[in-house]
């Protein structure tokens, strides 16, 4: 079989779970062949190795699988991170916090930072090589994730500005922080998501209680308690105002809601 050959084979194939077939057999066909994309159309019609190892990476993205899990890698920001099974794949929208905290860092100039729900270290190695003198301490209760950031962390070289620690929130953690930034679980209970991610990634760090917007609040509450400056989160596009009324309630002195690419309301920085 060709190159040309297993794209026209896999294309039909992914019809139903991609809405790029013919793209999205490109990339898993180039991640095959430790290729990019130009090279299949330059070599079409060169023989393929182990076709039955490419079908299987089709019949995965088939089923729905995510690509990022399939290929072992996830773009993030200006850097690319290993991903695995059991942590969740960041998202485009988790760049736009990533902003939100960098202005806050240039205006106060601040020089300690804790992240809780790490995950696959994407938020943490970002403001680390963004920031040389920034000293992280970030938190996550999942052992694949503290070992996944582990090894993300090291391959750009940020281990000596980052420390992992295994604790709910902030339990464990004795650093005194400017700032708290988080993209927790935040999804309801009963909402509905689509196959792809409920079938795949890992619930721990989708869903944040019976309303959704639970560990948000336990966040703001214990950054409060804990005099800490400055929080900045990710939320549900229809948390904007139990989290107002919640901030209001405690006394809370500004809050600054953001959007995401669609217009949603996506998170919030606020000043303790």
């Amino acid at each position: 079989m060709t190159l040309a050959e297993a794209l026209n084979w896999a294309v039909p194939v992914l019809k139903k779970s991609c809405e790029r077939p013919l793209f999205e057999a490109e990339l898993l066909l180039s991640h095959h062949l430790g290729k990019d994309r130009l090279y299949l159309h330059t070599h079409e019609n060169d023989l393929m190795d182990d076709i039955e190892a490419f079908k299987a990476l089709v019949w995965r993205r088939e089923a729905e699988e995510p690509y990022e899990y399939i290929v072992g890698e996830v773009s993030f920001y200006d850097i690319y991170l290993q991903i695995t099974p059991g942590v969740l794949i960041p998202r485009p929208e988790t760049e736009l916090l990533i902003d939100k905290v960098s202005e806050v860092i240039k205006k106060e100039g601040i020089r300690q930072i804790i992240e809780i729900g790490i995950g696959s270290g994407a938020i943490s190695i970002v403001l680390a090589r963004k920031f040389p003198t920034l000293e992280i301490v970030a938190t996550d209760i999942s052992d694949d994730a503290l070992h996944l950031a582990q090894k993300n962390i090291d391959r750009y070289g940020v281990s000596d500005r980052i420390t992992l620690v295994k604790t709910n929130l902030m339990d464990k953690v004795e650093m005194p922080a400017e700032m708290v930034v988080s993209n927790p679980p935040y999804i309801a209970a009963d909402f509905k998501l689509e196959r792809n991610v409920s079938e795949y990634e890992p619930h721990t760090a989708l869903f944040g209680g019976e309303v959704g917007d639970e560990l948000l609040r336990n966040i703001i509450d214990d950054t409060y308690l804990r005099g800490i400056k400055w929080l900045a989160c990710e939320m549900g596009y229809d948390q904007r105002e139990p989290i107002q009324k919640f901030t209001n309630k405690i006394g809370i002195e500004l809050i600054e809601f953001y959007q995401d690419f669609a217009g949603y309301d996506r998170g919030f920085v606020l000043k303790i």
